[in-house]
């Protein structure tokens, strides 16, 4: 077979480089979050820019990985912060109280199912709204509300990105491999995947909801001038 021209399967744009491409960014991108991740007030702009690059390569546009996820970084590390500054003492108390459970420390029934309830609340919430900061300029507010509202709006899909979201970590605590799988790729690759869960979940959300969407001029969600309308 022929490997000359724009066709060939190992051609520049042919499906072997474009699977390598696809592998490298994604490692590229794991690595970015898990360093922008270490201060953890930081967590929430690293998710944000994340998801917004693979909001743009699931739409197949060109763009500079490296260059673009720290400008995406920067400009949306205010929103984003604060927006997972108010997540994070939940999350910090579901998961010591589900570390104490899983070291066999006694609790009534009735509580361990409560937190237990508490905790895949928290993650529905919690899988949508920072692909949500990444696709809209909005508030923290907001963002946290449209996040619940997509999530039951679709709560299918939620259950089955919740899943690809914990399911490496969860794996990591118990196959000691899972650790190097999450290293490379434990972050990304679920989040590429919930892209294209989410992807037409956005899209007819904001067609059933444009009105919900406009709301006043101080709670107005539009696209961001960095977003999908600059493409």
């Amino acid at each position: 077979m022929s490997q000359e021209g724009g066709n060939g399967f190992m051609s520049i744009d042919g499906p072997f480089m474009r699977v390598m491409e696809l592998v490298i960014n994604l490692f590229l991108l794991n690595i970015f979050v898990i360093i922008c991740s270490v201060p953890v007030i930081t967590i929430g702009a690293s998710f944000t820019a994340l998801h917004h690059q693979l909001q743009r390569m699931s739409r197949n546009e060109d763009g500079y990985v490296v260059r673009d996820f720290f400008k995406d970084f920067a400009s949306n590390f205010k929103v984003s912060t604060f927006t997972w500054l108010i997540l994070l003492p939940v999350g910090v108390f579901l998961g010591i109280d589900l570390k104490i459970f899983s070291d066999g420390v006694s609790f009534p029934g009735a509580y361990k199912w409560l937190i237990i309830a508490f905790a895949v609340i928290y993650l529905m919430g919690l899988v949508y709204v920072f692909p949500v900061l990444a696709r809209y300029e909005t508030t923290p507010k907001l963002a946290i509300k449209n996040a619940y509202a997509m999530s039951l709006f679709a709560l299918p899909k939620t259950i089955i990105m919740i899943v690809l979201f914990v399911l490496p970590w969860v794996g990591a605590m118990y196959i000691a491999n899972f650790i190097l799988a999450c290293f490379l790729f434990g972050i990304s690759f679920p989040a590429y995947i919930n892209v294209f869960l989410y992807k037409k979940t956005f899209e007819t959300f904001e067609k059933k909801q444009k009105e919900a969407f406009k709301g006043t001029p101080e709670e107005d969600i539009t696209e961001s001038e960095n977003h999908e309308d600059e493409h």
